[in-house]
């Protein structure tokens, strides 16, 4: 995502992180991806994925706002879950 979009945030890996300044622990974050905006808000998984293309600017925020409807986020956030449970098989990692 870093190469396409230009105001990307900046990455940063939660165990280097000051957890307790966002209001995260390192369990949500081993869980999944963890998005702090500018406001100071958190958000977490595909709501975190969405929120990072709304932020992103043109041509990346409708992309995003169109993430973040209902129905549209509810499938967002199963086709997360199981991406997460399962992303052992896209790294090739034994089972």
């Amino acid at each position: 995502m870093r190469a396409r979009i230009r105001n990307h945030p900046e990455v940063v890996a939660y165990q280097q992180t000051d957890l307790a300044m966002f209001g995260l622990t390192r369990e949500q974050c081993a869980r999944a991806v963890q998005y702090a905006d500018a406001r100071g808000r958190t958000f977490a998984g595909a709501d975190a994925v969405a929120r990072v293309f709304v932020d992103a600017g043109l041509p990346w925020s409708p992309l995003g706002r169109l993430m973040l409807l209902p129905g549209i986020i509810h499938v967002m956030r199963a086709a997360y879950r199981w991406v997460a449970a399962n992303r052992r098989r896209f790294r090739g990692d034994p089972a």
